[in-house]
């Protein structure tokens, strides 16, 4: 696919000027930070795809945004958007001196309690001592929230590239394979396709002192599989265009159990469940009950959320939970809306505590309901 166009951007830059002015802000600071996955917010401004450390993008009213990076940045290859790009060796005193040259009195941080730097913001503060500093995390995240069309295809682009490697996974995994090799040809098609940032993870039960099962989820290490293992392979990753998407599947090592086969088919119902619930207009609380209901048909329990918006951060507005991110009896923020893209991700529990299973796809949302991206069966896949 070709590179998002300028029209995108000049759509995004004038989606800017309209939050400043919905929030009254002088300025408007996003923070970006690939320590921590949230680097999504450069992207979107400025094409620019953040691959170390930290930046800032910086917007004001009746100006072209700009991005300010650290100075061994400056080598990076910058996207195909033309802005303006300014260096600075320090950068909590450059964006206050950036805000000052602004004259901001009232400034807007996306990312205020979660990306940005404490040093930064106090750096900030200590520029503009009578600045007053808003959280517009949340304002943001409703302008990016529903996607354009060509957006959606960057998530479709993606998890084309996660389907190729989880094929290649079927063709290696196995009795007697290690998780690490299986993590390192999943990764090897995943980068070979055009993949980047790949978040490979493996789930599997795990039974605990008291004889009960639990869930283990983390990065492929030297745990060979074995016979009877059921074994979830879980996909994160953003293709060419900047786009995160999600995609897990569960494997049986030699033929399933019973429970295997029914843990399938509750997180089966869930995602199918949930899918119908993803109507434009909706709560996105009633995803969660959905999900749940869908769950407890099958003698199983969710375990904590399960799902969130996702694009150019892995992990976006809208939320789908309820206790764990929202709060069960309030109405929603804001209902969910057409063209938006959502990761759906149960983690059910059997009610005897003795397996789990998960799986996640992802969906844009329609009028109707959700429709998956990827067309990959949710069945037990079954390997020897």
């Amino acid at each position: 696919m070709s590179p998002l166009p300028l029209s995108e951007r000049d759509r995004r830059w004038k989606r800017l000027q309209d939050l400043i002015a919905a929030e009254n802000l002088d300025a408007l600071v996003l923070a970006a930070n690939d320590y921590r996955g949230h680097k999504g917010t450069l992207r979107w401004v400025g094409d620019f795809d953040l691959a170390h450390r930290y930046g800032y993008a910086l917007a004001a009213p009746d100006r072209d945004p700009s991005l300010l990076l650290p100075e061994n940045l400056a080598l990076q290859p910058r996207g195909e958007w033309p802005i303006e790009v300014a260096y600075a060796r320090n950068l909590g005193d450059g964006l206050g001196a950036a805000l000052a040259e602004l004259g901001a009195r009232r400034i807007g941080v996306v990312g205020l309690g979660q990306v940005m730097k404490v040093e930064d913001y106090l750096a900030v503060r200590a520029a503009l001592p009578d600045a007053e500093i808003v959280d517009a995390t949340m304002a943001f995240e409703r302008v990016r929230a529903a996607k354009e069309p060509l957006e959606a295809d960057g998530a479709r682009e993606t998890t084309r590239i996660a389907e190729r490697a989880f094929g290649r996974i079927l063709e290696v995994a196995g009795a007697g394979v290690s998780e690490r090799t299986i993590g390192a040809e999943a990764a090897r098609v995943a980068l070979a396709e055009g993949g980047q940032d790949l978040l490979f993870l493996t789930m599997y039960g795990r039974e605990r002192e008291d004889g009960t099962v639990g869930g283990h989820f983390g990065i492929p290490h030297d745990r060979v599989l074995a016979p009877g293992d059921v074994h979830t392979f879980s996909f994160e990753l953003i293709g060419p265009l900047g786009y995160w998407m999600e995609l897990s599947r569960m494997v049986s090592i030699g033929p399933p159990t019973e429970l295997a086969t029914r843990l399938n088919a509750s997180v089966t119902a869930g995602l199918q469940a949930g899918g119908d619930a993803l109507a434009a207009g909706a709560d996105p609380g009633t995803t969660q009950r959905a999900i749940e209901a869908a769950a407890a048909e099958h003698g199983t329990h969710c375990a904590y959320w399960s799902g969130h918006g996702i694009g150019q951060d892995v992990i976006e507005e809208p939320w789908v939970g309820l206790d764990v991110v929202q709060d069960r009896d309030a109405p929603p923020a804001e209902p969910l809306a057409t063209g938006m893209v959502l990761s759906l991700h149960p983690f059910v529990i059997d009610d005897g505590d003795q397996g789990i299973g998960y799986m996640a796809d992802t969906f844009v949302v329609g009028a109707e309901g959700a429709a998956p991206i990827s067309d990959l069966s949710r069945d037990l896949y079954v390997v020897d």
